[in-house]
């Protein structure tokens, strides 16, 4: 058990246009604070993890496969293991969230999730 001033963790790039902080990793989850800035798009991607995001501001469409979801404030997303999903910014303002991957993602733990490695 413990308690973290998540506070005092400093932000890192993921993506041309997403900054996020790890706020807290336990033995099966992960949770990030991300924020997402208007602009390019996040590229489809895919990762074994079940991802739940809920939105604290703006607004954002997600692709999934070929469905297309609309998302904003106080409003859940469940994205399966192994689903293609991208990301868009539709507000003005930057789209900030709280996500939680299952299993653990030990690459956003080391901070090893870079733009170089979307593309891969």
């Amino acid at each position: 058990m413990s308690v973290i001033d998540t506070s005092q963790i400093s932000l890192w790039r993921t993506h041309l246009t997403v900054d996020v902080r790890v706020v807290g990793s336990g033995e099966r989850m992960t949770m990030l604070y991300s924020i997402t800035h208007p602009g390019p798009p996040i590229p489809a991607h895919k990762h074994p993890n079940e991802q739940i995001v809920y939105c604290l501001q703006g607004e954002a469409t997600y692709k999934l496969g070929d469905k297309t979801m609309f998302v904003k404030k106080d409003y859940t997303l469940l994205i399966p293991p192994n689903m293609p999903h991208s990301l868009t910014v539709s507000s003005k303002e930057d789209y900030v969230a709280i996500e939680v991957f299952s299993p653990i993602r030990p690459d956003l733990i080391r901070k090893e999730f870079t733009p170089e490695k979307l593309k891969e």
